[in-house]
C-alpha cells in the first residue's frame, strides 16, 4: 500500500508532509476525494482541503463532515463506506500543511487564449433578450439556447461551475467561470468561444461591471479578487484582504462590486472603474446574501443562521437585524416582488421545509410557509402570480404572491429531484431542472401549467435568461 501511495503521489505531483506516515490517507484521498477536491487539495468542484482554507476547524469537525456529509452541498456521507479509523486518518491528513499556490499575473497570462477582441457587426437571428445559458452539471457543459423556440444552438465544455454565468450589458458576450478558475468569454452573437483565461486555482464566482468593461473574479485560491479587462481578457488589478473571499456581485446602478468575506465580518465595496475599495464592518460573516432591487441594502446571514443582517451599503452600516432560528436561510436564491407598493422577498431554509416571506418595506417577517420538503431555490417573475419553489423532492410547489398560500404544484418526473426554476423574459414559460443523471429541463406554460417541451440533460442545474439574470 505504501508503494502504491508513493507512486500516485509522484505521478500527480502531490506535496505532502511525511508521505509514508500518510500513505493510507493519501491513497484514500486520491480514491475518494481527489476528483472533487483536486489531487493537491486545491479544490475543483468542491472547496480546497488545506489548513489555509479550513481555518479553525478541528480534526473532529472534519471527521464529522466526512462521516455525515454537509448540508446544502454535494458532499456525501462516507459513514459505512470508510471505517472510523480511515475517516479519522483522512481528517488529520487534510489538516497537514500543503504548499499554497502562487497564481499571479505571469501565471494567468501563460494561460491566456484570445480568438478575437471586438465583436463583429453581425446581427443575431435570435432575440438575445430572451437568450438562455443552461448549465449541465453532469457533463461539465454550458449550453446556449434560443428562448423563443427552445432550440439548442451551441455548447462549450466549462468544467464544474458554482457561480452563475453573466451576460454583458449589450448582449454581445457572456462570461463563465469554473471552480478551477477558468474564465471563458463566449460570443453569443457569433456563437463561438472568444477567449479564456485561468484567473485562479479555485474560484467562487464572477461579476461584471456596470459598463461591462471589467470582470471581477472571487478566488478561494489564492485569496483575492482578480479584475480582468473583458476586451483583452488580461488581468488589470488584484485585490487582497485578510481572510477568504466569499462571493462578488455587481451593483450595476451604483457602478460598484460588492464582496463578502467568508470568515470575517466585513464587506468590501469596489468602485468598478477606479477599483477604489471601502470596507463595511458587519456583525457576522456573510455566507449567503442577496441584493434588494434598489441596490441600497444587502441582506445576509452566516452558516449558523441565527439572524439576518440588513446592511445599508450607501451609509456603510448595519441597518437592521432580523431574528431567524429556523435553519440557515438560503438568501442568494431569494425571489423578490412587489404588491401594492410593498416589496417582498421569499427564501427557503437549508434543511427545513419552510419558505420565509420578508416584508422589505418594514423589514419584518410577513409569513413562514410550510412546503413539502427542504428546498434550495425560490423564483418568480413580475408578470406571473406565483412563486415557484423547489422542495428537495420531485415536486415544485406554487405559492400565490397575494395570499401567500400554496396553490398548486408541478411534478416533472415522479421520483426524480426537481430543482432551480427560471423564466422566459415575459414570464410565460418556466424552465425546471430534473437533477438526475438521466435528467432533463422541463418547460411549462406558467398559466396552464401544461408541459411545453422536455430537453434531455445529465444533471442540469442553473438556467440563466439574459433579461432575468441580474447582479
Amino acid at each position: 500500500m505504501k508503494n502504491i501511495s508513493k507512486a500516485l503521489s509522484v505521478i500527480l505531483g502531490i506535496v505532502v508532509a511525511a508521505p509514508y506516515a500518510w500513505a493510507g490517507a493519501t491513497e484514500t484521498y486520491l480514491k475518494r476525494c481527489a476528483s472533487c477536491h483536486h489531487p493537491q487539495r486545491y479544490g475543483i468542484s468542491a472547496p480546497p482541503l488545506i489548513p489555509e482554507y479550513l481555518g479553525r476547524k478541528k480534526e473532529k469537525d472534519i471527521a464529522g463532515i466526512i462521516s455525515n456529509g454537509l448540508p446544502a452541498t454535494n458532499m456525501p456521507a462516507f459513514k459505512g463506506q470508510l471505517s472510523e479509523g480511515e475517516i479519522n486518518e483522512l481528517a488529520s491528513y487534510v489538516l497537514t500543511p500543503a504548499e499554497k499556490p502562487v497564481w499571479g499575473v505571469d501565471e494567468m497570462l501563460s494561460t491566456l487564449k484570445v480568438s478575437y477582441n471586438a465583436p463583429s457587426d453581425k446581427k443575431s437571428p435570435y432575440d438575445l433578450t430572451n437568450f438562455f445559458m443552461i448549465v449541465e452539471g453532469g457533463a461539465g457543459k454550458v449550453h446556449f439556447m434560443d428562448g423563443d423556440s427552445f432550440t439548442l444552438l451551441d455548447s462549450i465544455r466549462a468544467g464544474a461551475i458554482h457561480g452563475g454565468p453573466k451576460f454583458d450589458k449589450d448582449l454581445r458576450f457572456s462570461y463563465i467561470v469554473s471552480r478551477d478558475g477558468w474564465v471563458t468569454k463566449y460570443d453569443i452573437v457569433g456563437l463561438k468561444e472568444a477567449g479564456r483565461l485561468r484567473a485562479g486555482i479555485s474560484s467562487r464566482n464572477i461579476a461584471i461591471s456596470s459598463d461591462s468593461r471589467y470582470l471581477a473574479i472571487a478566488n478561494l485560491l489564492p485569496d483575492n479578487v482578480v479584475l480582468i479587462d473583458t476586451t483583452t481578457m488580461k488581468p488589470v488589478r488584484t485585490i487582497e484582504a485578510d481572510g477568504a473571499f466569499g462571493a462578488v456581485y455587481s451593483l450595476r446602478d451604483k457602478g460598484e462590486f460588492v464582496v463578502a468575506m467568508r470568515d470575517s465580518p466585513e464587506i468590501l465595496v469596489i468602485d468598478d472603474k477606479t477599483f477604489a475599495v471601502r470596507k463595511i464592518n458587519i456583525d457576522q460573516p456573510f455566507t449567503d446574501f442577496f441584493i434588494e432591487p434598489g441596490e441600497r441594502y444587502l441582506v445576509g446571514t452566516s452558516r449558523e443562521g441565527t439572524h439576518i443582517t440588513v446592511v445599508d451599503v450607501e451609509k456603510g452600516e448595519i441597518y437592521r437585524t432580523i431574528k431567524s432560528d429556523t435553519g440557515m436561510p438560503h438568501l442568494a436564491s431569494a425571489a423578490v416582488w412587489q404588491v401594492n407598493g410593498s416589496a417582498f422577498a421569499a427564501f427557503p431554509h437549508i434543511g427545513k421545509p419552510l419558505i420565509t416571506v420578508l416584508d422589505m418595506t418594514t423589514w419584518t417577517v410577513k409569513k413562514e410557509i410550510k412546503i413539502k420538503g427542504p428546498g434550495f431555490f425560490a423564483r418568480t417573475h413580475d408578470l406571473i402570480p406565483h412563486l415557484w419553489v423547489d422542495t428537495g423532492t420531485d415536486t415544485i410547489q406554487l405559492i400565490d404572491k397575494k395570499t401567500l398560500e400554496v396553490s398548486g404544484e408541478v411534478v416533472p418526473e415522479k421520483g426524480k429531484k426537481a430543482m432551480h426554476i427560471e423564466f422566459t423574459k415575459d414570464g410565460g414559460r418556466a424552465l425546471v431542472s430534473v437533477w438526475e443523471d438521466d435528467g432533463a429541463v422541463k418547460i411549462y406554460d406558467t398559466k396552464t401549467l401544461g408541459l411545453i417541451k422536455s430537453l434531455p440533460f445529465k444533471k442540469p442545474v442553473g438556467k440563466y435568461n439574459a433579461t432575468n439574470k441580474k447582479f
